[in-house]
C-alpha cells in the first residue's frame, strides 16, 4: 500500500481512502501522519493534529472491533473531499456512553474532508445516529451528545 503523493483531485480522494479502508479498517494508526495536517482539526470531537485521530479511532475500534469501512463514492471539490462510506461492525465495547449490544450495524457515514497541500487540515463527519441506535437495540436509550471518546 502506498501513500499517494501530490495534490490532485485523485491523489486527495486516495488519502482520503486510506482513512476509511487502513486507518479505521485495518487499524493502520501510524498511517494518520502521513494524512493528517499537525494542526488538523476536528470540531465535532474536539480532536487535533495525527494523535487525535488515532485516540478516536482507537476507540471507535474497542466499541467496533470488527468494523469495515468501505468507500462507496467520492466527490472533489477545490480543497475538499466529500466521501461516502458503508460502515459494517459488531457493537462489543462502549459507543457514546451507550453499553455493548452484541449487535451488528450497517450504515452510511458522510465525510467531509478539507486539505491544505496534500495533508488534512479538518473534518467533520455525519451520520443517521438515530438509525445506528436502533440497529444496535438502544432506541429506548437517550442518545448522548457527541464527545470526545
Amino acid at each position: 500500500m502506498e501513500i499517494p503523493n501530490g495534490t490532485s483531485a485523485d491523489a486527495r480522494k486516495r488519502r482520503i481512502a486510506l482513512l476509511f479502508e487502513e486507518i479505521i479498517t485495518n487499524g493502520r494508526l501510524e498511517l494518520a501522519d502521513e494524512i493528517f495536517a499537525e494542526d488538523f482539526y476536528w470540531p465535532q470531537f474536539d480532536l487535533r493534529g495525527p494523535e487525535g485521530v488515532r485516540t478516536w479511532v482507537a476507540a471507535f475500534r474497542i466499541a467496533f472491533p470488527d468494523v469495515s469501512d468501505m468507500v462507496q463514492e467520492q466527490i472533489a471539490e477545490g480543497d475538499v473531499i466529500v466521501t461516502r462510506v458503508e460502515v459494517v461492525g459488531t457493537q462489543v465495547g462502549p459507543f457514546r456512553g451507550l453499553p455493548p449490544s452484541g449487535k451488528r450495524a450497517t450504515f452510511s457515514a458522510i465525510g467531509i474532508d478539507r486539505f491544505r497541500g496534500d495533508k488534512v487540515v479538518e473534518r467533520s463527519a455525519h451520520f443517521d445516529i438515530v438509525d445506528l441506535m436502533r440497529q444496535l437495540g438502544h432506541e429506548s436509550l437517550s442518545v448522548p451528545p457527541l464527545h470526545r471518546p
